[in-house]
């Protein structure tokens, strides 16, 4: 078990290597969309020669500063130059290849991933995740925990009273649920209880914000937001596993033995249908977390998700901190799928994890 998960863990690693490399690639030959103004642009450009990205070079020639400042001067790609009056101090990109090697080293050895240069601009992107990667942990565990048992319940329910008016009204609300997505009923709930109601805040409180739990009522929405969907999903899968175990040979024969219906639906048929839905639940958590950048942005969190797509603004593209929050959704994604295999061999003790045969 311990060689199995070291060798899925420097698989992990591999793959994040490879997806963050082709990124930093193709990001790196696309457009350049630098600070706007000229006092951030000059601090941005001083420090991407600090980080090893460009170098500066400073041009006395009076020939040359008067081409520069003439019409016909056309700046290089990619290139940036400050007129100082005696001289022209200009910034030049070195190689893409050369770039990767020292970005590869600031993240090893500084953990640098550079300065965001439009959503906050010149705030190193690992200051502005690591404030913002709390918020969007906390907000999807809590709606993982409240999730999980109200799915477990109802598809237990649907399953042991099928084919009633229990088990159709189940299945039912299942698939109006599944069919809505998740930020049309975030809308309709902020909607209903924050402006109609004004029960709860109709947009997420600020962290100074404090008196009557407005931070406790901030989370009830964008929790509801990413649940009914979750819950509809654990529901359905819940009902169709329980469904075929029930039917199976071994429930059967247990109850010829003497075990009531709950004894045989507990002891046995419910360790059966884990097997498939354990697995299920973990990797549920990715789904959460990409659904819930829509539902921060309805909503005003300030997480990951948010900042995202402000990122990914057309024309406006803030590469830096798309490289950071890929990382961040990446290492998430790839550490699930490890927690997913394991969690076969922990509910079901026949499955050898890494075994020859």
């Amino acid at each position: 078990m311990l060689r199995y998960i070291i060798v899925r863990t420097i698989w992990i690693f591999i793959i994040l290597a490879t997806i963050l490399s082709l990124n930093f690639v193709l990001l790196k030959l696309a457009p350049d969309y630098p600070p706007t103004t000229k006092d951030d642009r000059d601090i941005y450009y001083a420090r991407q020669v600090v980080d090893g990205y460009m170098v500066a070079k400073l041009y006395t020639d009076p020939e040359f500063i008067s081409f520069y400042r003439s019409s016909e001067y056309k700046e290089c790609n990619k290139c940036y130059s400050i007129d100082e009056g005696f001289q022209i101090r200009r910034f030049e990109p070195i190689p893409v290849s050369l770039q990767y090697f020292r970005w590869v080293r600031n993240i090893v050895v500084d953990f640098n991933w550079g300065l965001s240069t439009r959503v906050q601009v010149n705030v190193p992107v690992f200051q502005l995740l690591s404030a913002r990667i709390p918020v969007t942990m906390r907000l999807n565990l809590i709606a993982l925990i409240f999730y999980i048992p109200i799915g477990f319940t109802l598809g237990i329910i649907a399953a042991l009273k099928n084919n009633s008016f229990t088990d159709n009204a189940i299945s039912f609300g299942v698939m109006v649920f599944i069919s809505i997505p998740g930020f049309v009923i975030m809308t309709i709930l902020v909607m209903i209880f924050g402006y109609m109601l004004e029960w709860v805040p109709s947009q997420f409180p600020a962290r100074d914000v404090i008196g009557s739990g407005i931070q406790l009522k901030g989370l009830i929405l964008p929790v509801l937001g990413l649940s009914f969907g979750a819950i509809a999903g654990l529901t359905r899968t819940t009902r169709a596993e329980l469904r075929e175990v029930l039917t199976s040979e071994f429930v059967l024969l247990a109850r010829t033995k003497g075990l009531t219906r709950t004894q045989a639906v507990i002891r046995h048929a419910m360790r059966n249908s884990m097997v498939p839905l354990v697995p299920g639940i973990i990797g549920s958590f990715v789904g959460l977390l990409s659904g819930s950048v829509v539902i921060e942005l309805i909503y005003s969190i300030p997480g990951t998700g948010r900042i995202f797509l402000q990122a990914m603004t057309q024309g406006s593209y803030d590469y830096n901190l798309i490289l950071g929050v890929t990382a961040f959704y990446t290492i998430i994604g790839l550490f699930a799928v490890l927690l997913v295999d394991l969690s076969y061999g922990i509910v079901d003790p026949r499955i050898r994890m890494g075994a020859k045969r």
